[in-house]
């Protein structure tokens, strides 16, 4: 990527933190049952089988991700697919254990997939107003501000214009798979304690032209972790989650 020419002093600092991602564009449209996916129908064999949470309530669906579909990433299973709910209230399951699932081998027999989300959400304000699939680009991420080992890079710069232009250059923003979240406020316990370092998914809000009209709060976003040991290990029942908004 490019520097700025005032910044060009922190280039290898910074290009030592990379680590690669793929941005993910969320476009409204149908999807298959097995596509990478916000909102839709998830896949989903039988409608028993939806996830309910520890009331017996049918959570909400938030999305899916086909790992063939994207470009491959450190530690992430190269098949599969992974599926994220959270409690379905106002709150979007902010305060409540969030659900994933991994399907290591699925179907394209549409015939025994279900078409349609059996549950339907009464939340008067969704986090996305369309439901649609996901499109990957791989990049590399550079580290953000709310993350460990910023402050290190911080400390190298000479005055607050050169603290404010490194804050600029190195936020994170967007919806993405791998590389570093992107915390709107103070990064939850979990990340900071070290017990889930790895971005299995970030949704950021996006409400332009052709999108999905995504909105967590006021212009926030969401983020789903793990630890390295668990996604090596593909054990996603430790998987945390956290949304905030400005």
């Amino acid at each position: 990527m490019e520097f700025p020419k005032e910044l060009e002093k922190f280039r290898e600092k910074l290009e030592s933190t990379y680590k690669p991602c793929n941005e993910i564009k969320f476009v409204p449209c149908e999807t298959k049952p097995w596509e990478s996916k916000i909102g839709g129908c998830p896949y989903l064999e039988k409608a028993e089988d939806y996830p309910k949470d520890e009331n017996g309530n049918p959570m909400f669906f938030m999305a899916q991700i086909n790992l063939e579909e994207m470009p491959k990433l450190p530690d992430f299973p190269e098949k599969g697919i992974l599926q994220f709910y959270v409690v379905d209230d106002e709150v979007y399951g902010l305060e409540d254990d969030c659900k994933v699932i991994y399907i290591e081998n699925y179907s394209k027999d549409e015939s025994r997939l279900l078409k349609e989300n059996p549950f339907e959400s009464t939340n008067e304000y969704p986090p996305f107003e369309k439901s649609g699939k996901a499109v990957f680009t791989q990049r590399q991420d550079m580290i953000s501000p709310e993350c460990n080992g910023f402050d290190e890079i911080l400390a190298l710069a000479d005055d607050d214009e050169e603290e404010e232009k490194l804050w600029n250059l190195c936020g994170t923003l967007g919806s993405k798979t791998g590389g570093y979240p992107y915390f709107v406020q103070n990064p939850p316990e979990f990340y900071e304690n070290g017990m889930a370092e790895i971005l299995l998914l970030q949704i950021d809000t996006d409400d332009g032209k052709d999108s999905c009209e995504i909105m967590f709060g006021d212009c926030g976003n969401c983020q789903f972790m793990i630890s390295k040991e668990d996604l090596l290990n593909k054990n996603f029942s430790n998987v945390y989650y956290d949304w905030a908004c400005g």
